[in-house]
Formats: C-alpha cells, sequence, structure tokens
C-alpha cells in the first residue's frame, strides 16, 4: 500500500514539474538573431514584430544583428544553439542558401515558426533622376549597358535576387552594386544620388521618400498597394515581374513539440491582430495568419521552385 501511494506521489510531482515548464515557458528573455544589418528591411520587420510577440510570450527578446553572406552567418549560429525556444531567428533567403552554395541546410533544417509578411518590391530612384518611368529607365539602360548603377543587397538576398531578375526579363544590364546589409543602404544610396536605381522594400525607403530624394517607379506585388494606391505595378507597366520579399521566423530543430506550439500559436495570433495588419498596410505589405508553421514551410518550398530557374539562369547556382 505504501509502495503504491509513493508511485503514485511520484507520478504526480513528475507530471506536475512537466506541467510547470509547458506552462511556464519563456521564463527568461528569448534572442533573436537577424541575418540583416540594423536598419534593414527584415531588421524593421523583426523589431516591430516582436513588440507584439513579447507581449503574447510575457518575454522580452534580445536582438543579435549578424549581416553577411545573405544571412548563411545568422543561420549557422542559428544551427549550433540549443533547441530550448531560447533562441530564434530571422532570414528571407533560407530556402535557396543550398542551391547557392552558402549554407549546407535548407528550412527543412530548422523548425520554422512562420512567415509575418509579404512585400512587394519597390522599384526606386533618386528624386532628381530623368526617369519618370519604368519604360524610360529600361530603354536608356538596354542602350547603355552596365552604366547605371543599381544598389542591391548582398548576393542571394531577396531584393538581389529581384535586381537580377529584372535583369532577366528586360534584357538590360546594370552595374550591380552589393551590399552586406539590406534596404537601409540602398536608401541612402538613393537619397544620396550615389546610385540610379534599386529595389528595396518600402519601409527603409520612406524616410528619404517623404523628404523628397527618392522617387518610386513601380512595385513587384500582384495588384496596387493601399500605402501608395498611384504607384502602377511593375506587371501594369508591361513587366511580368510578380515578386515578393519576405522573411520566416526559424527555431532550430527539434524543439520541445509543446513549445513550439506555443511559439505557432503565438505566431499566428499577432499576424493576425488589427496593429499588425496595420503595420502591413502602411508598408505595402501582406499578413497572412495560415503562414505559420506547415503553411510557410509550403510557401517557401514553392518560393525556392520558382527562385531556382532565376538563379540557374544568372549563374548564381552551385555546381
Amino acid at each position: 500500500m505504501k509502495k503504491s501511494i509513493l508511485v503514485m506521489t511520484l507520478t504526480v510531482f513528475c507530471f506536475g514539474l512537466l506541467l510547470t515548464g509547458v506552462e511556464a515557458y519563456p521564463e527568461k528573455p528569448i534572442k533573436l538573431i537577424i541575418g540583416y544589418e540594423a536598419g534593414s528591411a527584415t531588421d524593421l520587420i523583426g523589431r516591430t514584430f516582436f513588440k507584439h510577440m513579447e507581449k503574447e510570450l510575457g518575454q522580452p527578446f534580445m536582438i543579435v544583428n549578424k549581416p553577411g553572406a545573405a544571412s548563411a552567418l545568422a543561420l549557422r549560429e542559428l544551427l549550433d544553439a540549443k533547441a530550448d525556444g531560447y533562441t530564434l531567428g530571422m532570414s528571407c533567403s533560407v530556402n535557396v542558401l543550398k542551391i547557392m552554395g552558402h549554407l549546407p541546410k535548407t528550412h527543412h533544417d530548422f523548425d520554422v515558426i512562420g512567415i509575418p509578411l509579404l512585400t512587394g518590391s519597390v522599384l526606386a530612384v533618386p528624386s532628381k533622376s530623368p526617369f519618370q518611368s519604368t519604360k524610360e529607365l529600361v530603354e536608356y539602360a538596354k542602350g547603355n549597358p552596365e552604366k547605371l548603377r543599381l544598389s542591391t543587397t548582398s548576393k542571394g538576398a531577396v531584393f538581389w535576387i529581384h535586381a537580377r531578375y529584372f535583369e532577366r526579363l528586360t534584357g538590360a544590364k546594370f552595374n550591380l552594386i552589393s551590399n552586406p546589409g539590406g534596404s537601409s543602404f540602398i536608401a541612402t544610396q538613393l537619397g544620396g544620388a550615389h546610385a540610379d536605381l534599386g529595389f528595396a522594400a518600402y519601409r527603409p525607403l520612406q524616410g528619404q521618400i517623404k523628404a523628397g530624394n527618392i522617387r518610386m517607379l513601380g512595385v513587384t506585388s500582384e495588384k496596387r498597394v493601399a500605402a501608395f494606391p498611384d504607384l502602377p505595378t511593375m506587371k501594369e507597366q508591361g513587366y511580368n515581374m510578380v515578386v515578393s520579399g519576405w522573411a520566416a521566423i526559424l527555431a532550430p530543430k527539434g524543439l520541445p513539440s509543446d513549445i513550439y506550439k506555443k511559439l505557432l500559436d503565438a505566431h499566428a495570433k499577432v499576424v493576425g491582430l488589427k496593429a499588425w495588419q496595420d503595420f502591413c498596410t502602411a508598408t505595402g505589405s501582406v499578413g497572412y495568419p495560415e503562414y505559420t508553421g506547415e503553411g510557410a514551410i509550403k510557401f517557401m518550398d514553392q518560393d525556392a521552385e520558382i527562385q531556382k530557374p532565376i538563379l540557374e539562369e544568372i549563374g548564381a547556382v552551385k555546381k
């Protein structure tokens, strides 16, 4: 009898410890590794999104920027981290880095939390640029190969791919100026007229646009966006360039199932918040709660299939 009582007591005690651990997560701040510089599009998205995640999870996020190799440096650190829910990462290139030889892993080697938003890429020029339309710019570029300076991100990053895709679609050739950071660097170059054009997310360009230093010529989304309804899509202008920028939230593979579920639930809830949807609208983006977990994995699988032939054609695939 005493033995039975002891076994029952130990069972209840162990179950109580397990339950307490589940309910308590997170018990301390969570580290978020962003694979791009501070002020980049992914950085701005991450900092804004995780302010809402902090409220949902009850713990602060410590953001660490680790730019380089289209986020491969940050992802290597994430791969080495403990799968306990206290280290997360953000990347917009994780699904194609293996194709390009930057990292021998894909998004399937991580636990995917979700994709907070999709954003169209904006084609922008300095305000004093003589080009008033995408057509004018393309016609000049085709007659003057590699004369126009196109500011872009590091090789393999999403806006670099968009820039090379634009070359492929139009037949124009540009002098690509790559940088290890992100859209904030592109905004600085365009705002100071150190580049002739660039593809970037809208949010980092916003300050320079409002200051009158940058003009937008087109957006790569399927439809015009509410934040700038007068801006035509690339498709409207005769260029079938419908592509999106995105950033995935990842964790080391092997999270405890209960912690993984808690992160998935928090992600879906935050994406559905009116405050986040308003942020998406203001930045020319869209947020889908269904791009959480398996929904995000499916999207990245499809996106990799779209990007692979582009990368092959421009010689960016490692043989």
